[in-house]
């Protein structure tokens, strides 16, 4: 349910966007359930499906903004930055774990995979320019570094060598002079 609608509706649906960023946060988005998000927001649990039908949904409201940003972001890299932007975008996944799973999934069909289009569009485009200006390898394709993104940012859920886990992908992505 969009943000419109009654004052208390509009109330409701904050706190429960409130609670489910602490408890993703907290304990992850795997062991997150509903009836908790419900509970700590204050509201039944019918309150919550009416907003949200699913834990997807919910998370694509809780994560969507910050996707939004990462493809504006994206869109304004050049492309001898991708490291940067690859940086950030797995900083952002890892943030909650279990977000690179749900991701991973998001690309096949759900709530998420609508909020994840314009983040590939601009990937692609990112990708492209990194490609043009030689910072990376010629068969180099977004799905791949989005992919490994997940992957860094999955691994980086358990451990705090993130950074360097893209740093070590990146020396296999780079353009090699010979």
């Amino acid at each position: 349910m969009p943000p419109t609608g009654r004052a208390d509706a509009r109330r409701n649906r904050e706190l429960l966007l409130e609670a489910a960023h602490s408890l993703f946060t907290e304990v992850g988005v795997t062991d997150a359930a509903m009836n908790d998000v419900a509970r700590r927001a204050g509201v039944g649990p019918g309150t919550l499906w009416r907003h949200f039908p699913n834990k997807d949904a919910l998370l694509a409201e809780v994560i969507g903004a910050d996707l939004d940003r990462l493809a504006d972001l994206a869109d304004a890299t050049s492309g001898d930055r991708l490291r940067d932007w690859v940086g950030a975008l797995v900083a952002h996944i890892a943030r909650y774990r279990g977000v690179a799973e749900a991701l991973a999934r998001a690309v096949v069909d759900g709530p998420l995979a609508g909020r994840c289009h314009g983040l590939e569009r601009a990937a692609a485009g990112l990708v492209d320019r990194a490609r043009s200006a030689g910072v990376v390898r010629d068969d180099l394709t977004w799905v791949e570094v989005v992919d490994l993104a997940k992957a860094v940012a999955w691994v980086g859920e358990s451990t705090p060598a993130a950074a360097r886990y893209v740093d070590l992908v990146f020396e296999g992505l780079v353009t090699r002079v010979r």
